[in-house]
């Protein structure tokens, strides 16, 4: 029995250690890109990677331990079929390898799935060689190949070759129960979030992070996921028709009403809380006494009663908020960071100009890959659950929103301005777990849900007391949205109200009379109306339509499971994208308003799949 664990332990440890070898190899192949970095991140990357080499090795060792509960009495078929398997994969795996040091040379991100479309165009993908050192990358393979083999075969044959008898009572339930097990090393650990990309992304620099990334586990990733797919399944009309009507939409013709001040450059805050309904907004119509410190506060600034998020995850909210980016039904972009570098972001355009940027959040950032975006998009500095106490969080999500709210106040006392911060409250997730006396009783979820709310309000009513009395809040802008609705609380059926969020401006660098904005509007819009306030560039934010720019077509989109719903001033439409049925509808929209809606699904879902 020892001598199969330990064929086990070898087997995987040898993995780690020929992924490790390959980073080495790919820095010293990109050896110019590697030089611009301190050798201290060649070091952090094979650090940070480490993880995901060992998700990826679990993987692999899946087949050789699930078979290992057969060798009980016999087990020549076992080194037979161990010495096959390890040639196969050792092969592919280091074929990928090879092929993406060249690719990574032309493309700029670490080969996947979209690899694929060359088998359709095969004389074109041997003529795109032209330019590839082909005979020495050839030379490469063929003894990294020999070389992997070797060591792989060298471990089955001398440590297989030492098993000895065992029970089958006593053999089968160990290595079920170890085969079981390697599901903690796939997913990464017993973190929230499963392994993804941004468990290994650490650095502002790009090269630094895709260095990080395991070959394999990234390739394997995108085919589950079909990134490579370039089909839009949602294709109603010629492509051009489509743009042009969307284009449309977002005439940029008329001037801008000035609501912040324009002296100087402001600070902006913005403050994305998650699940924040407006059915649970006294204020906008919604239950009373949920958030009376925002009921309150909302008297000070402006309050957007007609505001509608982009989707209905917090990944979708973060790109529609920060990106100005429309949600996709059937996927996130967030997930795949070579299409999220292609984005603008309001960190990226405030930090080129001068600003400091930060982002703050109680969780882990590296949930639904968020972190890799935000690295991409140019925060200098992102404190996550990582940066706080273990006694400050709840059991699931991290730190309480009150001690993220204290940190955050206390490091804008330090901060350089100015600045552009964001934060993102989590207290409002399930499990709702709060840190004070029940205020909205009930053990139901939704009566959980809105004391959750409540107590994130109260967190929220705090902070902006504080900071009203800092030297920088004179010259701030704050802005709270929500990152998402929410299906609860229960009190309208129909799907627009699961979209219907609040979004608040306030600060001393507001200098517009409190007032309410009924303009329709999506999470989208906040980018490109928050830029030309400040008087900074917005055109590259093609998805973004200012909310105060005169002449503005008002229309809202927002995409679900496969669902679209299109918001305009008359009233809505709610689509199933999948029996192309119309499930709702409200007021008396034209007919041509379902047309509008697929052709900014079709448009945006074609613009998501170039990226």
């Amino acid at each position: 029995m020892r001598k199969r664990l330990e064929f086990i332990a070898l087997y995987g440890l040898a993995w780690v250690v020929i992924f490790q070898f390959f980073r080495i190899i790919f820095l010293a192949y990109h050896y110019k890109k590697a030089l611009e970095l301190p050798p201290s991140l060649w070091v952090a990357s094979a650090g940070h990677g480490l993880a995901m080499d060992i998700s990826f090795a679990a993987y692999i060792l899946g087949v050789p331990t699930l078979l290992m509960m057969f060798t009980g009495q016999r087990w020549d078929w076992y080194r037979k079929t161990l010495t096959i398997y390890s040639a196969i994969v050792a092969g592919l795996i280091t074929l990928l390898t090879v092929i993406d040091l060249e690719l990574f040379r032309a493309w700029g991100f670490r080969i996947d799935a979209t690899s694929l479309h060359y088998l359709e165009t095969p004389a074109e993908a041997f003529a795109s060689m032209g330019a590839a050192p082909v005979f020495p990358l050839l030379l490469l393979l063929f003894a990294l190949i020999f070389l992997v083999n070797r060591i792989l075969q060298t471990i089955v044959r001398r440590t297989i070759g030492a098993f000895r008898r065992s029970p089958h009572w006593y053999t089968i339930p160990t290595f079920l129960l170890i085969a079981g097990s390697l599901i903690i090393p796939i997913r990464g650990g017993f973190q929230l979030a499963p392994m993804n990309e941004s468990a290994v992304f650490f650095s502002d620099k790009s090269f630094a992070n895709y260095a990080a990334v395991n070959v394999p586990w990234n390739y394997m990733r995108s085919l589950l996921n079909q990134s490579y797919s370039d089909e839009n399944p949602f294709k109603y009309a010629e492509d051009a028709e489509a743009q042009q009507t969307v284009a449309n939409l977002y005439k940029r013709a008329g001037a801008t009403e000035q609501v912040v001040d324009t002296t100087g450059k402001k600070n902006v805050l913005v403050i994305i809380w998650e699940s924040f309904t407006a059915k649970a907004v006294g204020s906008l119509g919604g239950l009373k006494g949920i958030t009376p410190q925002f009921d309150q506060i909302s008297k000070q600034g402006l309050l957007f009663t007609n505001m509608y998020a982009s989707g209905n995850r917090s990944d979708k909210g973060m790109v529609a908020i920060l990106s100005g980016y429309p949600a996709q039904p059937t996927t996130s972009i967030i997930k795949i960071p070579k299409k999220t570098a292609s984005l603008p972001s309001l960190p990226t355009i405030f930090r080129e100009r001068g600003w400091t940027t930060s982002f703050y959040y109680g969780g882990e950032t590296e949930f639904a890959n968020m972190k890799s975006y935000f690295l991409q998009q140019g925060f200098d500095r992102i404190v996550d659950i990582n940066d706080f106490d273990s006694k400050d969080m709840n059991s699931k999500w991290g730190a309480h929103d009150h001690v993220v709210f204290n940190r955050l106040l206390n490091d804008l006392d330090k901060e350089k301005e100015p600045f552009f911060s964001t934060m993102f409250t989590l207290s409002s997730h399930e499990p709702f777990e709060v840190p004070v006396k029940t205020v909205v009783p009930g053990n139901d979820p939704e009566h959980l849900f809105l004391n959750a709310l409540h107590y994130t309000d109260e967190s929220l009513g705090a902070f902006l007391r504080d900071a009203q009395a800092k030297p920088w809040w004179k010259n701030t802008l704050v802005v709270i949205i929500a990152d998402h609705g929410h299906p609860m609380p229960e009190t309208r059926k129909d799907k627009p109200s699961e979209f219907h969020i609040p979004m608040l401006w306030l600060g001393g660098a507001l200098q517009a009379a409190p007032a309410r904005v009924d303009t329709l509007a999506s999470q989208t819009d906040l980018a490109a109306t928050l830029l030309n306030q400040m008087r900074l560039p917005s055109g590259t934010f093609a998805w973004s339509n200012d909310i105060f720019k005169a002449g503005r077509s008002d229309f809202a989109y927002f995409a679900f499971n496969n669902g679209l719903g299109w918001m305009r001033p008359g009233g809505f439409i709610v689509r199933d994208n999948i029996g192309g049925n119309i499930t709702e509808k409200n007021g008396a929209l034209p007919g041509q308003e379902e047309k509008l809606g697929k052709a900014y699904l079709q448009s945006s879902f074609g613009d998501y799949l170039k990226r």
